[in-house]
């Protein structure tokens, strides 16, 4: 019984913080409050657009650049037949718009809100826009000295160091501190508030690996205060708080705005690892879809990608959650280091994604046969710039047909 209370309190708190944080309205002739949104649930043909993209797109662009480019974009990725695009709205403790709570990206120029932008040109185009956001990574090549001073991150190291987890590889926010968890939902709301959007999506960084010290000291601080978890699930609980309180978050501002997570293809280790419990998240309705990524191609030796299909459909059967799967267009022409630990013989798997190019395809005619109904593509860069990566150009061209149906 005090575990439930417990739990129950963080919920209330965190949609406490939603209902009460104000944001700044922004003035615009389309109402964000329950306003129809564009959303293709059966036939869902998406890609997503990263930060860095951005960055390499817009960065020395000034408002009527970024306009006429956003135009051709979206206008280009609709004749292909892309009809969803993921747009990277909070990378890190940052933001392509104008927050309250994060500063601006250093991959967003200044003088105009390339978020609002985004959602104007893309429903010019009748593509969904949904906002991309990393709720918990704060940076991966950045020292916690060297974050800017104005970072959510910085405050909130000051008020307690418990609020941050600190590794080799970056920094993120706390899954289990209630004021970053705060903050997180703060953040969510003045998105799903203030712009547009038609949906708002989360991919896979949850926590950064299964240490025990990471999180010692709080996780310390929850036992002394009674909390009764282990350290597992104290782990998978504070994620899966902070996804429910991001969905009723979202709900309550705009019912019809979908919320779903990208997470990694293997269920138990985004689980046992990353504690990121998706049978919680799916039982509990706190998303409206999952998107998995399964980057892998048929010959993968250890995770072939029609089994790991199989896997989420049987998974998600009979169940209220849309299923659509995340596709590694990135990978062609590239050897797939983890496919097969054979790197020598042509045959290998290893070398699937060299040896064809038509796997993509191949993988979309998969997924249709499956029922699984949309994925997404990573990512637009791969779409647009093979380079002279031939495999890719030649991938991109046995895809496009099918992008239409």
């Amino acid at each position: 019984m005090k575990k439930t209370a417990a739990l129950f309190l963080v919920i209330i708190l965190l949609l406490q913080v939603c209902a009460c944080t104000k944001t700044e309205k922004k003035e615009s002739g389309e109402s964000k409050t329950a306003r129809e949104t564009i959303n293709y649930n059966d036939n869902f043909k998406g890609v997503w657009l990263s930060y860095y993209e951005i960055g390499d797109i817009f960065l020395k662009s000034d408002a009527t650049q970024a306009q006429q480019k956003l135009d051709e974009i979206f206008g280009d990725l609709a004749q292909k037949g892309i009809n969803t695009v993921f747009f990277h709205a909070r990378a890190f403790a940052d933001a392509f718009y104008q927050s309250e709570f994060f500063p601006r990206s250093k991959y967003c120029a200044a003088g105009y809100d390339l978020l609002e932008l985004a959602v104007k040109f893309a429903h010019k185009h009748n593509i969904s826009l949904h906002a991309w956001v990393n709720p918990y990574r704060v940076a991966l090549d950045t020292p916690l000295e060297e974050l800017p001073e104005n970072s959510p991150a910085v405050s909130l190291y000051k008020e307690s160091a418990d609020n941050l987890i600190l590794t080799e590889t970056g920094i993120f926010f706390n899954p289990a501190s209630v004021a970053a968890q705060k903050l997180i939902v703060a953040g969510i709301r003045e998105i799903a508030e203030n712009y547009a959007v038609d949906g708002i999506g989360f991919d896979d960084y949850f926590y950064p690996g299964d240490s025990e010290e990471m999180d010692k000291a709080s996780y310390a601080a929850y036992l002394n205060s009674g909390g009764k978890l282990n350290l597992c699930d104290y782990r998978r609980e504070s994620v899966s708080n902070l996804i429910a309180a991001a969905h009723t978050c979202i709900k309550g501002i705009n019912p019809n705005i979908v919320f779903g997570i990208s997470p990694q293809c293997f269920i138990e280790k985004n689980r046992d690892v990353l504690f990121a419990d998706v049978a919680a998240w799916v039982q509990r309705g706190s998303v409206d879809y999952l998107l998995p990524q399964i980057y892998f191609g048929f010959e993968n030796e250890t995770a072939p990608f029609e089994a790991c299909v199989n896997t989420w459909v049987e998974f998600l059967k009979d169940k209220d959650c849309a299923l659509y799967v995340g596709l590694a267009l990135y990978k062609s022409g590239k050897p797939d280091e983890y496919a097969s630990e054979d790197h020598h013989s042509r045959d290998s798997a290893y070398y699937e994604w060299i040896n064809n190019d038509n796997i993509i395809a191949r993988e979309i005619k998969c997924l249709k046969a499956q029922g699984v109904k949309g994925y997404c593509l990573y990512s637009y860069t791969s779409l647009y710039d093979a380079g002279d990566n031939e495999q890719l150009a030649i991938e991109v061209e046995n895809l496009l047909p099918l992008l239409k149906d």
